[in-house]
């Protein structure tokens, strides 16, 4: 396996990435689920077309993983020099890879980029309910620092 940065060309395999993967693990079906369709796309779309988004936007913060020439995984961040803390963002694995050590070679790769870029803090957010992502972070050290609720009503 290999992690590297981003390329144009891996944008529409990181979209259909997003489109199996995230599955219960996301507000955007949360969502759905509660309110139903929302702007006549499914939530896998809206999902999706976030992800591609940030992709366009910031290609320097995409990472993917790469097993036999093909992008299996990918992983955003964002750094903050002046406080020196580092965010992982969205991040995914080809549920063909799940359990295999990708999501965990990609979060080390962020972790070390953090640490050759001089930050001092690390921090991911991920759903109560997602507990593979909650032991990968673990893994590598990451400790619960506070909970978040989501409201939503029907106006």
């Amino acid at each position: 396996m290999k992690i590297r940065m981003m390329q144009e060309s891996d944008i529409p395999t990181i979209v259909n990435i997003t489109r199996v993967a995230w599955g219960e693990m996301t507000l955007h079906k949360l969502m759905e689920d509660r309110h139903g369709l929302i702007g006549d796309k499914i939530w896998s779309e809206r999902k999706a077309e976030e992800v591609k988004s940030f992709c366009e936007k910031n290609p320097s913060q995409m990472i993917v993983a790469v097993v036999d020439n093909n992008v299996v995984g990918y992983a955003a961040f964002r750094i903050n020099k002046e406080d020196k803390i580092g965010n992982v963002g969205n991040n995914a694995v080809d549920p063909a890879y799940q359990g295999k050590g990708v999501g965990t070679a990609m979060n080390k790769w962020i972790l070390d980029f953090f640490r050759k870029e001089g930050l001092s803090i690390a921090r991911v957010e991920t759903m109560v309910h997602d507990i593979a992502a909650q032991k990968v972070y673990e893994k590598h050290g990451f400790k619960e620092l506070a909970r978040t609720i989501h409201y939503s009503m029907s106006l």
